[in-house]
């Protein structure tokens, strides 16, 4: 019986990695039904984290009631193993952009406090290690929020709370003791950015634009995160000012690995590990019957995708086994032949179309290339 593994991204705005998994495995099952589908859908760590580890049966999906950016109440999720004592955080849940209107957005105010109330949640069901998937942030705030949430407490000089958003860090002198349950906690950052903290690359620079930065606001979103790297530094003494990645998130992944310890690891690697993606290939108990294929794919494939983007990262995992992959995307932005870790690259676009209808269109042009493609390999029934 030939064996298929999907393994998506999500095609972002238009398809979730679930959803590409579903319509994919719904296809084959109904032109090949004697071909077994194995679905994983991935995440770099940010939109539809949570969801690969639970459409899998990997991990539980918990709901939390919580806060939004700016401070609403809301519903989020975290999905969570019992057997591992794992809790993954999507922090987009709670804290992400989506949750804001175009004119909401100000990273001035917006506070990471929510995703810590999600973590909380975790902790008090008896998390052991928190994987927290970076990505899709609307704050600012070096994950200071995030932290207060879990009971640290970050000072001013008259040794009250500073407020919550990225303002406040500038008011920030001192951090309080750290609970000593936090200290015992696996901390692990799904991140696959590379940016500093500050600076031109660093986090206000590169993405405070997208959450509503005002050019007015930038030295203060600045001095704020320097503030906050500076009593790090003179109290844990960790470097997070210019270390690679600790602008994620709004600085979230600094402000976790200078109070925290946290260590960063790349959200593919995560998540391949913690959903044993590599046991699929190898199947101890079934040596007889290997992946045959891989289909994986995402939104766009362009020059950035060999640089270790996650369509990549699945084929060069296949090919460690002699397996073929095949990648499906929205936007093919490079020439099919720079991407030869693939057997084949197919854009789900059968022309020139504007954005809003190739949005809507996709699960139907998905499903119209998977079938087209898989042609070229299986006979379909009835054929």
């Amino acid at each position: 019986m030939p064996r298929i593994l999907i393994a998506p991204d999500s095609f972002k705005g238009s398809l979730s990695a679930v959803e590409f998994c579903r319509i994919s495995e719904d296809l084959i099952q109904q032109h090949w039904p004697h071909i077994e589908v194995i679905t994983r859908p991935l995440s770099d760590g940010g939109e539809g984290f949570i969801d690969a580890f639970c459409y899998a049966g990997l991990a539980q999906a918990i709901q939390v009631d919580c806060l939004d950016p700016l401070g609403r109440a809301i519903t989020a999720q975290y999905a969570w193993q019992a057997s591992t004592q794992t809790a993954i955080v999507e922090m987009a849940q709670a804290s992400g952009l989506p949750l804001l209107t175009p004119t909401e957005r100000n990273p001035m105010l917006t506070s990471s406090f929510g995703t810590g109330l999600v973590i909380k949640a975790a902790l008090e069901r008896g998390a052991k290690t928190i994987i927290l998937g970076l990505g899709g942030s609307a704050t600012n705030d070096g994950g200071v929020g995030a932290m207060q949430a879990l009971g640290i407490e970050f000072l001013n000089h008259q040794g009250q709370a500073i407020p919550l958003g990225g303002a406040g860090l500038n008011q920030l002198e001192a951090i309080g003791n750290i609970p000593a349950s936090l200290q015992a906690i696996n901390w692990q950052l799904a991140c696959d950015v590379t940016n500093p903290l500050t600076g031109p690359s660093g986090a206000t620079a590169i993405y405070g634009p997208q959450k509503g930065l005002q050019t007015t606001q930038f030295e203060v979103l600045e001095q704020g995160l320097t503030r906050l790297a500076d009593v790090v530094k003179q109290q844990f003494s960790r470097e997070i000012l210019t270390r690679p990645g600790a602008g994620a998130a709004g600085g979230m992944a600094g402000g976790f690995i200078g109070v925290l310890g946290a260590q960063t690891a790349n959200g593919f690697d995560l998540l391949a590990q913690a959903s044993q993606l590599q046991q699929v290939f190898e199947q101890p108990n079934q040596p007889n019957q290997p992946i045959d294929l891989v289909i994986t794919g995402e939104g766009k494939l362009d020059a950035q995708t060999r640089h270790g983007k996650l369509p990549i990262r699945v084929a060069q995992l296949a090919k460690q086994y002699q397996v073929p992959t095949l990648a499906l995307c929205g936007q093919l932005a490079v020439p099919p032949q720079e991407l030869d870790e693939f057997i084949g690259v197919f854009s789900l676009i059968p022309g020139l179309v504007d954005e809003a209808s190739a949005m809507q269109q996709a699960p139907t042009w998905l499903a119209d290339r998977l079938y087209s493609t898989l042609k070229l390999f299986y006979t379909p029934a009835g054929h």
